[in-house]
């Protein structure tokens, strides 16, 4: 990828908001699980280990599939790629609903990341329309 893709990725707010997105993720699972790292979460047999797990590794893959439709050249498989962003988007929300049916502490932080999951999607929306 070249410094000036890279600069451009850096711009979009797509891009931005997912990051915080992962970080969020990724600090609500620290959280919850009492800062086991991904793997002790993935082998854990436990419930809310899973949830965190799959929440950190969905929101993970937000940012290369931002990436992905980014480099296409092809216009028809930009967007392909970019509505493809919705399925990660939708998988994280119902992460978030798996993780608040578990009685949890720091539920008001996974009601946060819900919020700012509806806040993308609403800006996936002008960015899949922004490709039409």
């Amino acid at each position: 990828m070249s410094v000036y893709q890279n600069q451009n990725l850096n711009q979009l707010i797509i891009y931005q908001k997912s990051l915080d997105i992962f970080k969020m993720s990724r600090h609500v699972a620290s959280y919850v699980t009492d800062d086991k790292d991904l793997i002790s979460m993935y082998r854990s047999g436990d419930k809310l280990d899973n949830y965190a797990d799959n929440l950190v590794m969905n929101a993970f893959r937000l940012v290369p599939k931002i990436v992905e439709a980014e480099t296409q050249e092809n216009p028809n498989l930009k967007l392909k790629y970019a509505k493809s962003l919705r399925y990660f988007i939708d998988r994280i929300y119902q992460d978030c609903k798996s993780l608040e049916s578990t009685k949890i502490q720091g539920l008001e932080f996974v009601i946060m990341l819900r919020k700012e999951l509806k806040s993308l999607r609403k800006i996936h929306k002008r960015y899949v329309n922004s490709l039409l």
